[in-house]
Order: structure tokens, then sequence, then C-alpha cells
């Protein structure tokens, strides 16, 4: 992965804040120090063999400040700089494997961005990284005790080896045995080899669909997550002409004891196998769909790797082509400072298509990341825009 750049800036995780406001930059510097020198995770890289990890004691990772304060367009420059961050590999070999940036645009208006490579940290471990990185920076003593990978490793290979695991194993070998190739309209031909060139589409449903939405969800006593990804599959098997399909969704994929304060690559995708049918009602389409949620979730503990190779090389493509994640709520609080996300450009993606839903305050945000080999802009608008109208009427 490491000699791809796309390869590997796809699995880059990255989050900016603009903050407004009086920002100490050296106590922000120390909180984030300090955030590193607590996990071992994020003092890891990959030895040269590419089959060991290494963990360093001390890992003193330069915090840059950049100043585009004098800038006659301070935003314009610090997207282009975005933009370029976007498409920066991490070296997994030397490390670090963690990136921490502030960015000047005016005396009391900043921007900081964090990536880590998703071999030492997920979704849930920015979580975690940020909530520190606030409680640290705003003199907060209440600091969750630390939970090392090491503890999650011991846990996952007692895991491995007992019975639970193995007929969890054999239920996703029998759950995914007859699924259907997904048939993907795509614009150009498939690539030979998986390429990672992408882009997003970003678009913020409004306040009143929101609240439709979740109203909608408890009278079908469902949750959102419910509801959005039934419209989801259903608007997918439109797509492609089909009625059955395989979405991933994402798992934390830690233990009850280990859930809330672990940093680490834990969460991983499991393939949801869905059918969709015109002739159901919404509710019983939602009621469809949550079952067969609640029945993958109790084999969760199944890395996707370890799904995947149970099937021959050609079916394991057709089990992940699209994604669909409702994100966790991830907030930077620091004190006297107003702090909100920026959206920031992608130039990778994982997969053909993913949906990723972030829930804000009352409305939602969707960002839509295809691969540009597979589709083009026109065509993931017009998708969009459908599931859009889908969710006006489901």
């Amino acid at each position: 992965m490491s000699q791809d750049k796309h390869g590997s800036t796809a699995y880059n995780e990255s989050i900016t804040f603009e903050l407004t406001g009086k920002l100490a930059i050296d106590r922000l510097r120390n909180a984030i120090h300090t955030v590193i020198h607590r996990h071992d995770a994020l003092r890891t890289s990959i030895a040269a063999d590419g089959f060991a990890q290494i963990v360093r004691p001390l890992l003193d990772v330069e915090i840059p400040l950049l100043d585009y304060s004098s800038e006659d367009a301070p935003d314009e420059a610090l997207n282009q700089w975005l933009l370029a961050e976007s498409q920066q590999p991490f070296d997994l070999y030397q490390g670090p494997l963690i990136r921490a940036t502030i960015v000047k645009l005016s005396p009391e208006r900043y921007a900081f961005n964090i990536c880590t490579h998703h071999l030492v940290s997920d979704g849930w471990s920015l979580v975690v990284i940020l909530e520190e990185i606030s409680k640290i920076y705003s003199g907060c003593l209440d600091i969750p005790p630390i939970q090392q990978l090491t503890d999650y490793l011991q846990w996952y290979n007692q895991d491995t080896q007992s019975d639970i695991f193995k007929k969890s194993e054999l239920f996703w070998s029998e759950n995914l045995r007859a699924v259907s190739p997904l048939r993907l309209p795509l614009d150009y031909s498939a690539p030979e080899q998986r390429t990672y060139n992408g882009d997003r589409i970003s678009i913020q449903i409004p306040s009143d669909l929101t609240f439709a939405l979740k109203q909608r969800s408890m009278a079908w006593n469902a949750t959102l997550f419910h509801t959005l990804l039934g419209a989801y599959a259903y608007q997918m098997t439109q797509f492609c002409q089909q009625n059955t399909i395989t979405i991933g969704i994402s798992v934390s994929g830690r233990p009850t004891h280990l859930a809330e304060h672990l940093v680490g690559y834990c969460s991983h995708f499991i393939p949801i196998y869905l059918k969709t049918d015109e002739n159901l009602t919404w509710n019983k389409q939602v009621e469809r769909t949550k079952a067969a949620i609640s029945k993958a979730f109790k084999h969760q503990n199944v890395p996707l790797a370890r799904i995947l190779g149970q099937f021959p090389q050609e079916q394991q493509q057709n089990l992940m082509q699209v994604t669909f994640n409702l994100d966790i709520p991830m907030t930077l609080d620091l004190v006297d400072l107003q702090t909100q996300i920026i959206s920031q450009p992608v130039t990778s993606a994982r997969y053909a298509m993913g949906l990723n839903v972030i829930p804000e305050l009352d409305h939602l945000h969707f960002d839509l990341d295809y691969n540009t080999d597979c589709f083009k802009t026109e065509t993931m608008q017009e998708f969009l825009m459908n599931f859009i109208e889908l969710l006006r009427v489901c």
C-alpha cells in the first residue's frame, strides 16, 4: 500500500476544524503531544519486512504553524493546502503515521487539521483523540484511563480461537454464498487493476426532512440508521436494476470492555445482504433491513479480511463495492474558542461508491465518495438527488 500513492491516501483519516477566538498555540501543541504519548498506536510504524509493528517509546511529531493571514484570500490558500494535504501519503515504514497542522487565517481565526493512517487509527479513534485534545487543552483533569492496542490484540487472539468465532465465520460463509454479482452501471470500463482515484459530492439535508426521517424511524420502531440504510439499499437496487444487494457497513470492532477509549485500527466493514421489494410498504422494508442488520451484528467480530477470505477472489470484490456509514459526531471543544468542521477535498476512494452520513445539530450532512475511474460526476449527482427525493416520499 505504501508504494501506491492513491492506495495509501485512500486509507488516511483526516478532519479539519475552524477555530475562532484567541488560540493558545503552544497549549494546543502540548495537548496533541500528550495524546500521542498516551497511545501506543499513534507511535507505531511498520517494520521493513511488512510483517511487524514497531512502537516507538518516544515520538516527537512536528506540528507546523502555517501563516496565511497576510494572503489576499486566506481561505483559498487554506483550500489549496488542504487539497495538497489530501494527496500526501504516509511513509508506513518510517512513520510517524499521524500529522497535525495549525493554519493561521487571521489574528483570531485558525484552522486545525489532524490526519492519521488507517493502520493505526479509525473513525472511532479520531473521536477519542479529539476528546482528549479538548480536555487537555482546556485543563480538564478528568482524562479517561489509557486503553492500549495490546489489550485489544490479546482479546482478539483469544476470540479468534473460540467456538463463537468459528460459528460466526460459518454464518458469513453461508449467508453470502449465493450473493449475486453487483451490476453497477459504470460510466467507464472497469479497470483491470483496482484503483483509488476518487472524488466527493457533499450536500446538506434540510432540518425539516431530517426531523421527518427521525419521526418516521420512531414510528416504525427503528433507528435513523435503519431507515437511511433501507432507503439507500432500495435506491441502490434501482440503480443496479436488481432486487438483492450487498452493502458494507462499518462496525467498531471493539469488545465492550475496550469500547470507549481505545485508539487503534479496530473497526472494519461487514457486508450486509439485503433484499428489496417494490410491493412492500416502507415500514416493512425498514423492518426487513433492521432484521438483517440485527442478524449480522451478532457476528460482527469477524474482520472483513476473514469474511472475504472464505470466497474466491472474483467473488470478494462483489461483496464490497458499495458502503454506507452513519458517522459518529466529531467535535473539538477548546475552552474560549468556537469550533466547527471545515469540509475538505477528497482525491481518493476506497470503494466504487460510499455514502457517509454525518449528524449535525438539526440536520444531516451527506458525503458521497466515488471512484472517478468508474463514474462521472453527473451520474453521482443524479444518484444523490434521486436518493434525497426517495427520502422525501418514503
